[in-house]
């Protein structure tokens, strides 16, 4: 195993392997490691929702790029990353919330990212089972979907070697400190 690296990524989730991707993306010598196997952390039980809106205009770009990046996965690394674009119906039982999608709609527009608003007999006719006689009507973004968050950190944990960043596994960080020059983690 490596003694000095220019980064050095502690934990083999999807977050981890996300952050050592992107420095070997950048030609950084990285390594990552992680105290059991990758994924056994909360990445594991997560729900993996990609919804491509949201009200900042910040993350909504960056919900963007995740959602190119995983799209491109697969092509780079052979790995199926568990994305399925299924589509994202927010529905609204008061004016009130009609108006909060409403201000979504305003940022969602700024960022390029595709809605349609609904009424309920247009929410009926596409989805039939759903109840809508208490509906005001619906914001429906049909480019957002969920992602397998196992899947993903496989992907981009292989991504990330293909691309020279070390995986080290069964090593937990036990702690950290700044010499004045460089950090130093003691591991065990």
């Amino acid at each position: 195993m490596k003694t000095q690296v220019k980064a050095l990524v502690v934990g083999g989730g999807a977050v981890g392997t996300s952050i050592a991707y992107h420095l070997g993306k950048r030609g950084w010598d990285t390594m990552l490691i992680e105290r059991d196997e990758l994924t056994s952390g909360s990445t594991w039980h997560a729900a993996g929702l990609l919804p491509l809106f949201n009200m900042s205009y910040a993350t909504t770009h960056i919900h963007k790029y995740s959602v190119d990046f995983y799209k491109s996965l697969e092509e780079e690394t052979g790995l199926n990353a568990g994305f399925a674009v299924v589509g994202n119906l927010r529905m609204a039982q008061t004016e009130d919330r009609m108006d909060e999608y409403r201000l979504y709609a305003s940022t969602a527009e700024t960022c390029g990212v595709p809605y349609v608003f609904m009424s309920p007999d247009e929410i009926k006719a596409k989805w039939p089972l759903i109840r809508t006689d208490d509906l005001k009507g619906a914001l429906y973004h049909q480019t957002d979907g969920y992602i397998n968050p196992a899947d993903v950190t496989m992907a981009m944990a292989k991504g990330a070697r293909q691309l020279g960043v070390s995986i080290e596994r069964r090593w937990q960080a036990d702690g950290f400190h700044w010499t004045g020059s460089h950090w130093e983690v003691t591991c065990t």
